[in-house]
């Protein structure tokens, strides 16, 4: 399972001496499903701090594309965030 840690963080070590490293602070980490539920009862898992992929997806059926990035960003970025060029309404395929 996909779990990403907050910035600042390297990684997660777990009581049973399992360590998980991050490519970078606040990056992504793929946890062994016998970790998930010891992520989830923690209090960084309890809060929000460290978010799990389980169960919930973020976006919009309709997207913006920038035309300079080609990347397409959620219906509510009227503006890149990478690039700051103006965004086009792009529909779903």
């Amino acid at each position: 399972m996909k779990v990403t840690v907050p910035p600042g963080c390297t990684g997660l070590d777990m009581q049973d001496g399992t360590r998980y490293t991050a490519p970078r602070q606040g990056g992504h980490i793929n946890v062994h499903p016998a970790h998930v539920a010891a992520v989830k009862r923690s209090w960084y898992g309890d809060t929000g701090t460290i978010a799990t992929s389980e169960g919930f997806s973020f976006g919009t059926r309709r997207g913006r594309r920038c035309p300079t990035c080609s990347r397409v960003w959620n219906v509510w970025s009227t503006r890149c965030p990478k690039c700051t060029t103006e965004t086009i309404v792009e529909e779903p395929s």
